[in-house]
């Protein structure tokens, strides 16, 4: 199976950002290739899903009802927002490692709401095999944001204790990826999915980023398939340009930056639209 399948996942309330992410893939990003809209606990439009060629996928939210009850028991407390309580949500992106998308031999994951810059065949040419590739976290200015900040380890001593038997506590000093893009080669199902990463959600109830420590856990330092995303590529113009962005006046970019030096960007704000 060698087909590439883009994917994009949203809740009702995400819709309008999903499908500012659909049009920008099919515009600027010139894929003519399928598309898959997750879509959680509710039917998108036809005609929009018709228009663009899009295939729905449709599912309920991932059960965290378990969890929650340890959050209860053993609350973290070091979470501003109080994403895992609040952004719930946020764990359904597991739909994205379904044995379903072995009917593709790869897949590119955008979040909804990500915008695209240029051609989504420069994610697509990138080698892939055995691995799942996105971005790093840590910018090259910053030498302490490690996997640590990922979890709260006081705030459950069994939980901790019980992940410190599985894994070295070398972990708590790696390095570790951003997902709110990434490719994967679907052969990675074989060795880890949305089955397992659920068991590891309910085991270890320490997350500060929700669903994105559970993919680093198992995919960074259990598996250890992960590979960088390339910083610069060579864009659709024929320029080097930056892969990925979080947004343009992240001092680690340079000053004077726009989304035209950026293939993809997570919350562009020189572009004609709302910064978030």
């Amino acid at each position: 199976m060698d087909k590439t399948v883009v994917v994009t996942l949203t809740d009702a309330g995400y819709f309008s950002r999903a499908k500012r992410t659909i049009i920008d893939i099919r515009s600027r990003g010139e894929w003519t290739g399928d598309i898959v809209l997750i879509t959680v606990g509710f039917s998108a439009s036809r005609n929009f899903l018709d228009y663009y060629n899009v295939i729905q996928k449709r599912v309920e939210h991932i059960s965290t009802e378990y969890l929650v009850k340890q959050y209860g028991q053993f609350p973290l407390k070091t979470i501003g927002d109080n994403r895992h309580v609040l952004k719930l949500y946020q764990w359904d992106k597991f739909y994205v490692f379904d044995d379903w998308f072995k009917n593709w031999g790869k897949v590119i994951f955008l979040d909804a709401g990500l915008r695209v810059f240029d051609k989504i065949s420069i994610l697509d040419s990138i080698p892939c095999e055995g691995k799942i590739l996105a971005p790093d976290d840590a910018p090259t200015y910053d030498q302490d944001k490690r996997f640590k900040l990922m979890m709260e380890l006081d705030a459950n001593p069994v939980a901790a204790d019980e992940l410190f038997k599985e894994y070295s506590k070398d972990i708590l000093n790696g390095r570790y990826f951003l997902n709110c893009i990434w490719v994967y080669d679907t052969a990675l199902l074989n060795t880890c999915n949305i089955i397992e990463m659920i068991d590891t959600m309910n085991k270890y109830p320490i997350c500060r980023c929700n669903e994105m420590t559970i993919m680093n856990l198992l995919f960074t330092f259990k598996y250890k398939v992960w590979k960088a995303f390339p910083e610069f590529v060579v864009g659709g113009n024929g320029l080097q340009k930056r892969l990925f962005g979080w947004i343009e006046n992240d001092r680690n970019y340079g000053s004077d930056r726009t989304w035209r030096d950026f293939c993809f960007m997570k919350y562009p704000c020189t572009i004609n639209m709302e910064c978030e």
